[in-house]
């Protein structure tokens, strides 16, 4: 298959195509079978739901809990913006169309507090495809992607998917990790992270799910400068051995993904 036939996609998956728009969140989106969800239903994952319905959501562990690796002591963590030394890495010009090599972009873990880059997946033998997504805490169709990433991962992982997913906003427009942020306002959005991959499907009315992907903060809203309009999610699909885009996408178009990463891996 030659990678320009990667992008051409069936009418049927076009037609799926849903985003939010961050002009007017956090209304409701269409669902992806084409029916409007309700824009003055739940956005807020701590708000109270029908138990029948809705099961309330999962409290955020102990940051201190032994059992879970991949919560900090300190939950705050290390400063994002500290700078990082880079490896050998494609040479630019960068971009973020078809076949543009992905800049080095870096983006914040807050429970390992370590900033997470690009370089590191640079000709990697197990991660041979990266979905990278933007999203915000009150984008529905973002939720829905969210959702379905994680039976990607569950098929995928294995073959060599990473899906690398970034939040900026939360569920009521509040910038994470704002500059200037006080402890507590830093220790609010760690615990609200916790609460969102945790949570998955909650705002959208489908079962739970937990996130078996990296739920990363997009300090700065860097990939902000990969949008051409106002609306999330982006979706951008990478592969590892040049940091090629093979795919980029505002708003989640159901399918779409799992088609181009079949294609890369197999």
């Amino acid at each position: 298959m030659s990678l320009r036939h990667l992008v051409v996609l069936p009418a049927a998956l076009a037609s799926l195509l849903f985003a939010c728009d961050s002009g007017s969140q956090p209304a409701g989106s269409a669902d992806p079978n084409g029916t409007p969800t309700d824009p003055t239903g739940p956005t807020d994952p701590t708000g109270p739901t029908d138990p029948t319905t809705n099961p309330d959501p999962v409290e955020p562990t102990d940051p201190t809990d032994p059992t879970d690796p991949t919560d900090p002591t300190d939950p705050i963590g290390t400063d994002p913006t500290d700078p990082v030394q880079v490896p050998d890495y494609p040479a630019g010009p960068f971009g973020a169309e078809y076949l543009d090599t992905i800049a080095d972009l870096g983006f914040y873990d807050p429970w390992l507090g370590v900033t997470v880059s690009m370089h590191e997946y640079y000709k990697s033998e197990d991660k041979r495809v990266i979905v990278l997504t933007s999203g915000a805490g009150w984008c529905t169709a973002c939720q829905y992607e969210a959702w379905d990433l994680v039976e990607a991962m569950d098929k995928y992982a294995d073959a060599g998917l990473e899906v690398l997913y970034t939040l900026y906003e939360d569920h009521n427009g509040k910038t994470l990790w704002k500059e200037g942020s006080t402890p507590e306002e830093l220790e609010a959005d760690h615990i609200y992270l916790n609460i969102w991959r945790a949570n998955l499907g909650y705002a959208v009315d489908l079962p739970i799910r937990v996130a078996n992907f990296r739920v990363l903060v997009d300090v700065g809203f860097k990939l902000g400068a990969y949008y051409d309009k106002n609306a999330t999610p982006l979706t951008l699909i990478i592969r590892t051995s040049d940091m090629k885009i093979l795919y980029r996408q505002i708003g989640y178009n159901r399918g779409a993904i799992e088609t181009i990463v079949k294609g890369v891996l197999y």
